[in-house]
């Protein structure tokens, strides 16, 4: 039997070609690239936008102002320096805003300079000490303009609305004693590091110190000395001359006297007059006035004065009044204590009346 061949039927395959662009793997990677690319962009700009600000922002914010013939404006106060002090105009964002720093082709109005640095090298200040932390200022009491030399350019420049100079710490005097009082003082005024900086070589005046009206320890010495000797020898032994302040603390030393039997001694205190005045002051331990006049109308101490003294000069004893009186005494006359004005050598310009009866009192604070 014969079997005929069964005719396979052909297949035929179709090849469908798919391109990369619609392939969905693919778009979502290209998408997640997408993504991260602009997330970049976007960082990018705002490390740009923000380094941008804060150019600015020091730009403008660079305490006080200053100008020179090249309109040169840049540095920056001390840390702590209080900013707000030396602005003379608030800064803008606006390059246009001339209010503190002269154009290129502007010339310096020195019609406008308070403290002309350049030609003077000794200036005059007044102002407070103050610290701010940091270092001492001088804070003054309306701000001035300053023509001064700028190293850094290498010209003169004008720096506008300082009422703040900071106080160089290589000052020849030590300003660290003088704060928070008000002083007139003299030295030179330089430009450092974006800082107006007043070097101090001389304190023209200064506000007396107060001293503390509290009741302290005291020492009592009886020794032969002049006053000049006693006050060099309560600060070296880490006290002062005493300085009584209020009608308590006169009481308790008068009453201390008293029970120690010291009534024929004449005790030296701190206090003293110019040589040319008429007012007594309390010292410090440099020999520096301090507080009000004690011999004035308005003091504690004003009716504690023996009668018709202060006399400036001896008008009794063998003196005939050729012996100038110029420094504080306090002596006991007929079991009364007063306050009087007396010679700086009791002992050795009256060796037969006071020889042996000369002393003087220290007073400690701690």
């Amino acid at each position: 039997m014969a079997f005929g061949k069964k005719k396979e039927k052909e297949k035929k395959v179709k090849i469908q070609t798919v391109s990369m662009s619609q392939n969905p793997l693919y778009q979502q990677q290209e998408s997640q690239v997408k993504e991260v690319l602009s997330a970049l962009a976007i960082a990018f700009v705002a490390v740009v936008l923000f380094c941008l600000i804060v150019w600015k922002f020091s730009y403008y914010s660079t305490g006080y102002s200053y100008s020179s013939n090249s309109g040169y404006s840049s540095g920056s106060p001390d840390p702590g320096y209080d900013s707000q002090s030396f602005v003379t105009g608030e800064g803008s964002d606006d390059s246009s805003d001339s209010g503190n720093v002269q154009s290129e082709e502007e010339e310096i109005d020195m019609s406008l300079v308070d403290i002309d640095a350049v030609s003077n090298g000794y200036v005059e200040l007044s102002g407070r000490v103050i610290s701010n932390g940091y270092g001492l200022l001088l804070q003054m009491d309306a701000p001035l303009n300053f023509y001064v030399f700028d190293p850094m350019q290498s010209k003169d420049i004008l720096v506008q609305g300082v009422n703040q100079p900071y106080i160089a710490e290589d000052s020849t005097v030590p300003m660290s004693d003088y704060e928070e009082r008000t002083v007139t003082a003299g030295g030179n005024v330089s430009f450092d590091n974006g800082n107006i900086v007043f070097q101090i070589s001389n304190i023209v005046s200064a506000e007396p110190e107060q001293d503390d009206p509290g009741i302290h320890q005291y020492q009592i010495v009886t020794e032969d000395c002049t006053w000049y000797d006693a006050l060099t020898r309560c600060t070296t032994q880490g006290g002062y001359l005493a300085r009584i302040s209020s009608p308590e603390e006169y009481q308790h030393i008068v009453d201390m006297l008293n029970s120690g039997g010291y009534t024929n001694i004449h005790f030296y205190l701190g206090g003293r007059r110019d040589d040319n005045g008429t007012e007594y002051y309390w010292v410090n331990e440099q020999n520096e006035f301090m507080g009000d006049s004690l011999n004035g109308g308005a003091s504690w101490c004003s009716s504690y004065w023996y009668q018709n003294e202060p006399s400036f000069r001896d008008t009794g004893s063998d003196a005939n009044g050729e012996i100038a009186e110029n420094v504080m005494n306090l002596f006991c006359v007929s079991g009364t204590w007063y306050l009087n004005d007396s010679s700086d050598n009791l002992a050795g310009l009256y060796p037969d009346l006071l020889s042996g009866k000369v002393g003087y009192i220290i007073e400690y604070e701690e």
